[in-house]
């Protein structure tokens, strides 16, 4: 009676040990695709800055492109300017070699000088910045992608341990029926004789 009463205990040992197992593999795997799912966001995440970084260094080209034009629309109206002194200079028997004439035109050409050096300046300014918010954007970048492969390693490892969870549960259910049926065998019990003696399979004996 005792010996069937320990192999009984062994089944429902065994059978704890699968469930516990399938249990524990259940939420290794789970927590397997929580991990999965972080690494596919941070994936999207650094693919989306670099579309940004891409952006902010297209303003580096841009403000140099915008700096030409200015600079381009700044000589020109100085020269504009000049030519119109020395029309007027000329139309009233004024020498623009010396004097006064001489004067206007060195702090006109000067005036001309200074804006095309600010506006220089100015794009310099803003691809520098340009350039610095291109440059975060890449560390925020290079900070998703190795989120990403750190979630993945994660997920690999999870499922990993699920798989070994459920095969230590089914190891352990073994074990737990084996060690049932040798006390069922050491205990004197034998099976109805049906031509073969599954305790004896089990056992090996």
């Amino acid at each position: 009676m005792f010996p069937l009463l320990a192999f009984g205990g062994g089944v429902v040992n065994a059978i704890g040990k699968l469930m516990s197992g399938a249990s524990s593999s259940a939420i290794d795997k789970l927590q397997s695709q929580v991990y999965g799912t972080n690494a596919e966001v941070s994936k999207t995440n650094a693919e989306i800055l670099g579309t940004q970084a891409d952006t902010a260094e297209l303003g580096i080209g841009f403000a140099w492109a915008k700096e030409r034009t200015q600079e381009a629309r700044i000589e020109d109206a100085g020269r504009q300017t000049l030519a119109s002194q020395r029309s007027f200079f000329a139309g009233n028997n004024l020498s623009s070699s010396y004097g006064s004439p001489l004067l206007i035109q060195a702090l006109t050409a000067g005036k001309v000088q200074t804006d095309v050096n600010l506006t220089r300046a100015g794009a310099a300014i803003e691809a520098a910045n340009a350039q610095t918010t291109a440059a975060n954007i890449r560390g925020q970048v290079a900070g998703q992608e190795a989120n990403s492969l750190s979630n993945l390693v994660s997920s690999i490892g999870m499922r990993i341990k699920g798989d070994a969870d459920m095969t230590a549960g089914i190891l352990g259910a073994g074990t737990a029926l084996l060690s049932g049926a040798a006390g069922l065998s050491k205990g004197g019990f034998s099976f109805p004789s049906f031509g073969f003696n599954p305790v004896a399979g089990l056992t090996g004996a």
